[in-house]
């Protein structure tokens, strides 16, 4: 299989050339303000940047973009929608941070983000940090960051119909639809996926249902998302803008069981409100401070409904309500080469849980997080060398409520502080070379159910440690006018780390351990011709549990990662064509601490075609053509939760 995909690299095309120029468009932009923009070039470490073009007529999550990007590691549970979590070098999907422009996505209950559920309608641009947060974040993952920057003035003035259906029914419809008056514009946008996931897979004995023969169909993994996001600017002057964010998702899933049960009812809703106000000033001290003022608040509603009682431990209806109102705030002083920043970040979060089959009364929890961050950059005058410094400090008061089996509640309260800090140092050399070294010591503050608890799911443990790594980085890049080439090594020492430990039951506990985590990343891309381009990113990583308080975890390594990941591919434009194809090898994934259960290898094939048209009246029209998994591959990124088979997508773009 290989050979094949190598021959399809090189494959000559001779597909005549035709006149796809895009419309003309003029844009008037105003100097960016540094407290409120992140310059992926200001950067002293590596950045993934993912612009618009790659994800804007796909069927695709957030999840399925960062799949192929260097370093980054998605484990989906199964289909269009499903739990996908994210890795960044080894790490946990908690220690990862999403960001939507300057809106923290981690709650502070699991601390991760369902990748699965984030939609790309209304994003710009995507950049990942695996290393370092960016200096005007007050807050900074241990696993690094993922930004989703939203659309902006830019595209006012424009019209876009999205269509799209594909393998198990699934259908995608979105409408687009930005203007601008004056010195007001906005943006409207809305977006519908669905898919019934019933996908066909081996009825193997890890999840072998009886009543089945040698295949069997996904069942009770429907899928279906509707998405609303608006934006409303205005630019008060030359200096000064106010622009209002407001994004509304509607997500209901229904949750398959391992056996893959006909009588299974479980399901999950979600339903999510998140508004920003941000007001950018760049005018103060004639031009030399500018600030960056957020007013953020959400509202997620979730239930999850297990009255079947065929999906984990027990009955289940458990309802969950989760707000956050918070400011975050930034100056930025530019001095010549160098500039100070300076942010507050203010987070309140109010969490109710109530499991309708259980206890009759909800758990509550509040959280009230600050954190601030005080950064220095600077540029040498021949722009050869670069440097950053941050200092970081975090605050975090917690109040608990819980409900106990008999009924009693038990209140809790409790106040930690912590610090962190990162340093990063960049010097480009001879023609079109840098080397560039970070070092950050960074903490992950324990969420609410690993010291708190879940019912019937987690047993708290109020002694819990925050979470704290050491990280290393050194890298190597060149780029030329043929491509580039970069390569990176990398060392994580996460002491204390958290991890979870589970009863014969199936209730687990979070406790203290040690890991570390070691690795090279290597990425590269060569342009044959202006029509031809291959690329090629992997990722070599090991790790181990170096905590000896349990006898079968030790000196082992971490669960829920592959240490080997290998990416191919090939990219032709050939106007008004465009052909992709990408091979994917990821491996030595292990689902247990002690390293008893392997997954198989996960190899997966990949392609994609295009066509785009510009009519005679400027408007643009775009078709693609996506097949994944082509050699139908049998893979498990969770332990007997198998992933899609073969399957294939159409997508249809139109700008008016």
């Amino acid at each position: 299989m290989r050979r094949i995909v190598c021959l399809l690299f090189l494959m000559p095309l001779t597909v005549a050339s035709a006149d796809d120029s895009a419309p003309f468009i003029v844009v008037e932009s105003a100097p960016a303000n540094a407290a409120a923009t992140l310059d992926p070039a200001k950067a002293t470490g590596p950045v993934r940047v993912i612009p618009r073009s790659e994800f804007e007529n796909r069927t695709a999550n957030l999840a399925d973009v960062l799949s192929e990007q260097t370093g980054v590691q998605i484990r989906q549970s199964g289909g269009l929608g499903s739990y996908s979590s994210v890795s960044l070098r080894g790490s946990t999907a908690q220690q990862v941070q999403v960001v939507v422009d300057g809106m923290l996505l981690n709650d502070p209950v699991t601390g991760g983000v369902d990748m699965g559920k984030l939609g790309l309608h209304d994003v710009s641009r995507i950049q990942v940090y695996p290393n370092s947060a960016p200096t005007q974040f007050a807050q900074a993952g241990i696993g690094g960051v993922v930004v989703l920057e939203t659309l902006g003035k830019d595209i006012e003035g424009s019209t876009r119909l999205n269509l799209g259906a594909g393998s198990f029914n699934t259908y995608k419809m979105g409408l687009f639809d930005s203007g601008s008056h004056k010195d007001v514009y906005y943006w409207l946008s809305l977006d519908r996926q669905s898919s019934d996931n019933d996908f066909e897979y081996p009825n193997s004995r890890n999840w072998f249902n009886p009543n089945d023969g040698a295949n069997t169909k996904r069942r009770n993994a429907e899928y279906e998302q509707d998405a609303v996001s608006t934006k409303l600017g205005w630019e008060i002057n030359n200096t000064s803008k106010l622009n209002a964010l407001i994004q509304y998702n509607d997500n209901e899933q229904n949750v398959p069981s391992i056996q893959n049960w006909r009588n299974n009812k479980a399901f999950l809703t979600n339903e999510t409100l998140r508004t920003q106000l941000h007001y950018q000033q760049q005018g103060w001290m004639d031009g030399k401070i500018h600030s960056s003022h957020r007013l953020i608040w959400s509202d997620t509603n979730e239930r999850y409904n297990n009255a079947t009682g065929l999906v984990g431990l027990g009955t289940t209806d458990v309802y969950t309500d989760t707000d956050q109102l918070g400011m975050v705030n930034t100056l930025t002083w530019l001095l010549g080469n160098h500039t100070l920043s300076t942010t507050a970040d203010v987070a309140h979060y109010n969490y109710q849980q109530h499991d309708k089959l259980g206890s009759d009364l909800p758990d509550k929890r509040e959280r009230l997080q600050i954190a601030a961050v005080l950064s220095h950059q600077w540029l040498s005058s021949n722009s050869r060398w670069r440097s950053q410094v941050s200092l970081r400090q975090y605050r975090v008061d917690d109040d608990s409520d819980e409900t106990l089996g008999n009924g009693t509640i038990t209140k809790t309260s409790n106040t930690d502080r912590y610090n962190s800090w990162q340093l990063g140092l960049s010097h480009y050399f001879a023609d079109n070379w840098e080397i560039s070294a970070g070092l950050a010591r960074q903490v992950r503050v324990p969420t609410l159910q690993e010291l708190y608890g879940q019912q019937g799911l987690f047993v708290g443990n109020t002694d819990l440690q925050a979470e704290e790594s050491l990280n290393y980085e050194i890298t190597l890049r060149t780029d030329q006018g043929w491509g580039h080439v970069e390569l990176t090594g990398f060392y994580r020492d996460l002491d204390p780390a958290v991890s979870a430990i589970y009863d014969a039951r199936g209730v687990g506990r979070y406790t203290n351990l040690s890991a570390h985590i070691y690795g090279t990343e290597v990425d590269a891309s060569w342009r044959i011709d202006h029509w031809w381009e291959v690329y090629a990113n992997a990722t070599l990583q090991e790790s181990e549990n170096t905590d000896n308080s349990v006898s079968d975890r030790y000196e082992h390594r971490l669960p829920g990662i592959y240490h080997e990941s290998f990416v191919a591919g090939s990219r032709w434009h050939i106007r008004p064509f465009r052909f992709d194809i990408s091979y994917s090898y990821d491996d030595k994934l292990y689902y247990d601490a002690a390293n008893r259960l392997t997954a198989d290898t996960r190899t997966l094939v990949n392609a994609s075609a295009s066509w785009t048209k510009i009519w005679a009246n400027r408007s643009e029209s775009e078709i693609a053509l996506e097949l994944r998994n082509i050699t139908n591959e049998v893979y498990q990124d969770f332990s007997r939760f198998p992933g899609p088979g073969r399957s294939w997508f159409v997508n249809m773009k139109h700008h008016f």
